[in-house]
């Protein structure tokens, strides 16, 4: 089975004698945020200084790179650095959830620059939601231009639109056609993702962590790194536990139309459904009373359990570094007590060695994930070196 895997960091200084094209150069110099002299590259590529000149050149024009404040130079004048051109450059990051969709613009150094939450009914059309997210983005760019857009969305995403959304809340959408739309409305490359899957790139802290972010509100989804490799799976499935089997819900009918999955018995939309806690509405009027009615307590603490059982599985498969509880229920403290708990009973114990289980940084993370993977898009040496050809015709 093929995997589809993306990096999410750097591996520290590159190898000499690589041998680059323009567009692996433009790579070396986003590795680091303090750039390299021309002749560190020449060192690291191996390349003839009249061809590393030439591609420098190349990307000179495209605006892609500038020559920054003079390198530390023990004799002699200070080489300047050359860096890769991230000044000015916004990413339009949208999280598209049930009942609301949050939109932040980011630097590339990924400095969130201005954010604003909409509500939205994931039941309506793509046309409507994502309409409504555009409308607030384009707002908050007020004339700027975005290089690029990432969208997250609760549901697996196929970059080649070969898995079908009929068992997600997403039936009704289209997403080649919603990424057409929103690149037009936009004007600029649009990239789909998983939310839970973004999240976890958010949360990535160092290039070669290994670790489980799982995002619980009104569903449950779980992102997946593994040593800094966002591991997406053959049709984009990867990490979706909501709908895994586990005999508590057995009888428990789930969205997707099976009975006895995770999300039917542990995610927001469970809570809700359930008979004692009917007066609540809404799933953050819900949440709020977490402290004070034991009702919303022990129904909290149960479902922590019941995702613990199942991540239990996860961490002894996988045995990350840290696991990462996000999202609207996620984050409630009896919710992750009780998961943890769960997971150190149930797990086998080498996996559990050195284990981080903690609240992700639900605010941002699926924000920041977003615009690192629309940033590895936009600058993938292939891309680079198809619009330099682009450029030159």
């Amino acid at each position: 089975m093929t995997e589809q895997r993306t990096l999410v960091g750097g591996s520290g200084q590159p190898p000499a004698g690589l041998a680059t094209r323009a567009g692996d150069l433009l790579q070396l110099l986003r590795s680091n945020a303090a750039g390299y002299s021309r002749a560190d590259l020449l060192e690291f590529t191996g390349m003839a200084r009249s061809t590393l000149y030439e591609r420098l050149d190349a990307l000179f024009a495209a605006g892609l790179v500038y020559e920054s404040t003079p390198l530390r130079s023990q004799r002699g004048r200070p080489p300047r650095a050359l860096r890769f051109d991230d000044r000015n450059k916004l990413v339009v990051c949208i999280e598209i959830g049930h009942t609301h969709a949050g939109i932040h613009l980011l630097s590339l150094g990924r400095e969130i620059v201005a954010a604003a939450r909409v509500s939205v009914d994931i039941r309506e059309s793509q046309e409507a939601v994502a309409g409504q997210a555009i409308e607030v983005a384009l707002r908050l760019l007020d004339g700027r231009q975005a290089v690029g857009a990432g969208v997250g969305l609760p549901a697996p995403v196929d970059p080649l639109h070969r898995l079908g959304l009929e068992r997600t809340v997403l039936a009704h959408w289209d997403l080649q056609r919603l990424q057409e739309a929103m690149e037009a409305m936009l004007d600029c490359p649009v990239l789909l993702e998983n939310d839970a899957r973004s999240m976890a790139v958010g949360e990535v802290r160092n290039p070669l962590e290994s670790l489980v972010a799982v995002k619980v509100s009104t569903g449950i989804g779980s992102g997946i790194i593994v040593r800094g490799a966002l591991v997406r799976g053959a049709h984009g499935a990867a990490g979706d536990i909501g709908h895994v089997r586990i005999p508590e819900a057995s009888g428990h009918r789930c969205r997707c139309g099976r009975d006895g999955c995770l999300a039917a018995v542990a995610s927001g939309r469970a809570l809700l459904a359930a008979p004692q806690l009917a007066k609540y509405r809404t799933l953050r009027q819900l949440v709020d009373a977490c402290g004070s009615d034991p009702a919303v307590g022990a129904a909290v603490t149960e479902a922590g359990r019941l995702l613990g059982r199942a991540l239990a599985a996860t961490v002894s498969t996988l045995n990350p570094g840290r696991l990462a509880v996000g999202g609207l229920v996620g984050v409630l403290p009896d919710f992750l007590a009780a998961c943890r708990r769960q997971i150190l009973d149930d797990a086998f114990e080498p996996s559990l060695v050195d284990l981080e289980i903690v609240p992700a940084d639900s605010r941002t993370a699926t924000a920041v994930g977003l615009c690192r993977l629309v940033e590895e898009s936009l600058y993938a040496p292939e891309r680079i070196e198809q619009l330099l050809s682009q450029r030159t015709a």
